[in-house]
């Protein structure tokens, strides 16, 4: 019997609610790089060249794949909500470095590239420990309803708070104004730490005793984990670069004003409110394999769709709102799906390492994707515009048509996902 089965009913409910605070409060810095335009605006505000700005957005992947299975030794050692005490201290510092950086001169972009990856660091030595946490008062069959209920409450908070901010950027753009704001960003990764630090957490978990060789072993010869992994980092490749190349794309080739690229990216925010929130009721009717299809045939639409679009069209505004809308839809089913797969593939007893070995893998996707797109925007291997069918195509559409062309590859990858082949001699248990 799992530790959560074992938890009072109430004891249970206060740590998620508890889950639910830190995800809300601490997820706003997340928010901010992963979803918003506030960081890109920064670095646009600072003068920065598309490649840098879209490197800034690479390096959560990049820290990723180099840290995750790291941590996940590290973890061990030290204990879950240490490892949690440190990640907030560090994920403040990061951001507060990047709050500060306008007033730096010359030095202004090196230092919040630096808070950026000061921040962006950390991500992987808490992802390392929160899924675990998780897993220490969540049964099998409250994580589809518990991601959907969270995830729709921290986006919902910051969708309101990014499409304040949206309004006021678009009345006076202004630096200060996103100063604070991330600034602000920074000390609520604080208050995250104040919630976990209350979740229970099994008496029987010690710490200290973690054989990093045969966890990785054992995590590698799991077929099903294998994998889905492999599958996540294909698909990730193909959809991360979407929304922040789209919001690049808006600022420095369409040269749309600053206040409207926020609110298209809040737009993204309430799609991946809807998705977080329709998420629990569609689990409940849909198996999960056809919402992992779902979800990839989205991603491969809309990347041809943006390839389609011109910025000369009528409605153009109107139909990149819809497509990022929608792409934040799919991002926040994959996510729920991810962590849905994450906790059944991972065996008890090697949990820590499983969470980390499939999330080194998306995160490898998202570095190789972004970094690739940022390195293509400032490198010679595409042509600055090329024409098709009467068209002038720019260097952002040809990245948009390499990602849809990837995810057409990936499709081939689908029959290996264990949601497709769930009997297998090795360890998935899914919530139904």
């Amino acid at each position: 019997m799992a530790y959560a089965d074992t938890l009072p009913d109430n004891v249970r409910r206060k740590a998620r609610i508890l889950a639910i605070s830190s995800a809300v409060s601490g997820c706003i810095s997340e928010v901010m790089l992963d979803y918003s335009a506030i960081i890109i605006l920064l670095f646009t505000m600072l003068n920065a060249s598309p490649t840098v700005t879209m490197f800034s957005s690479s390096l959560t992947g990049i820290m990723g794949v180099f840290l995750l299975i790291p941590y996940a030794y590290v973890v061990d050692k030290i204990g879950l909500k240490r490892a949690v005490e440190y990640a907030c201290y560090i994920g403040c510092t990061g951001f507060l470095m990047i709050a500060v950086s306008p007033l730096l001169g010359r030095f202004a972009i090196p230092v919040a590239l630096a808070g950026t990856f000061i921040y962006c660091s950390q991500r992987s030595l808490y992802g390392s420990a929160w899924y675990p946490l998780l897993d220490n008062f969540l049964r099998a069959d409250e994580r589809g309803k518990f991601f959907s209920t969270m995830r729709t409450c921290y986006m919902f908070f910051n969708g309101v708070l990014l499409f304040v901010l949206g309004v006021l950027l678009d009345k006076k753009p202004s630096i200060l104004i996103l100063q604070i704001t991330i600034a602000a960003a920074g000390l609520c990764v604080l208050i995250r730490w104040f919630c976990i630090k209350q979740f229970p957490v099994d008496p029987e978990l010690k710490t200290g005793n973690y054989r990093f060789r045969e966890s990785l072993i054992t995590s590698v010869r799991n077929a099903p984990l294998t994998g889905f992994s492999v599958y996540q980092c294909i698909l990730v490749l193909a959809s991360t670069t979407l929304l922040p190349l789209t919001l690049i794309y808006l600022r420095k080739y369409v040269h749309m004003e600053p206040g409207k690229v926020q609110l298209l990216s809040s737009i993204g925010i309430g799609g991946s409110i809807c998705g977080y929130f329709l998420y629990g009721f569609v689990t409940r009717r849909v198996k999960l394999k056809w919402l992992e299809l779902t979800v990839h045939l989205l991603f491969l639409i809309l990347a041809f769709l943006l390839f389609y679009l011109d910025c000369r069209m009528p409605g153009f505004t109107v139909c990149v709102g819809t497509i990022i809308f929608l792409n934040a839809i799919a991002t926040s089913w994959m996510l729920c799906n991810n962590s849905v797969e994450y906790l059944a593939l991972a065996r008890p007893g090697n949990k820590t390492m499983a969470i980390s070995f499939c999330s080194t893998y998306s995160n490898l996707g998202a570095a190789i994707g972004r970094t690739g797109s940022s390195l293509l925007l400032g490198g010679v291997l595409l042509a600055p515009q090329w024409t098709f069918a009467g068209r002038t195509i720019s260097v952002y559409q040809s990245i948009f048509l390499i990602s849809g062309l990837i995810a057409v590859l990936a499709l081939a990858l689908i029959p290996i996902l264990p949601s497709f082949v769930p009997e297998h001699e090795d360890y998935y248990k899914p919530g139904k």
